[in-house]
């Protein structure tokens, strides 16, 4: 079946149900667009995989990716605590009563210099999980390219 071009388009005839015929018509009456610019952007859209479905499935993954981060660097924050703290009780020796006072000032002034080396620490960008050795599966963009390329080949085996 050869198609023949007009002015740099082929005529396509497709068969839809009525119903679907009745919809696009009345979408295309309502936006005063054509059939024919209607159905090519929607085609566009499916074919490149740039369609609201595509894009949604990418920022999801991407929020998914984010979410699966979050909770290992939460569960490495516990257990880096909790590891502090076992260590704490292990080598904090008991105060006598009346050395109580004098360990609560030194305490308190040692909290506080404890808080300003952490916000001298965050404010300049550094953080304790940037320390740590991170296992890099892929990238952002490697990850876009898998799914661009899933979309892409689940495009082709619909066209059927």
């Amino acid at each position: 079946m050869k198609k023949t071009a007009r002015h740099g388009r082929v005529r396509l005839l497709p068969y839809v149900p009525e119903e679907l015929a009745e919809r696009v018509a009345n979408v295309c009456s309502a936006s005063g667009v054509t059939e024919s610019a209607f159905v090519e952007g929607a085609l566009r859209q499916y074919l490149d995989g740039t369609g609201d479905k595509a894009l949604l499935l990418r920022r999801l993954d991407r929020l998914g990716r984010a979410v699966a981060r979050d909770h290992r660097d939460l569960e490495l924050l516990s257990e880096a605590f909790a590891v502090f703290v076992r260590t704490w009780f292990a080598h904090a020796p008991r105060i006598r009563e009346d050395a109580k006072r004098e360990a609560r000032d030194l305490a308190e002034n040692r909290y506080k210099q404890f808080v300003q080396h952490v916000v001298h620490e965050f404010s300049g960008g550094r953080r304790f999980l940037d320390d740590l050795p991170r296992e890099l599966v892929a990238s952002d963009a490697e990850l876009d390219a898998i799914v661009a390329t899933s979309v892409g080949a689940s495009a082709g085996s619909r066209r059927d």
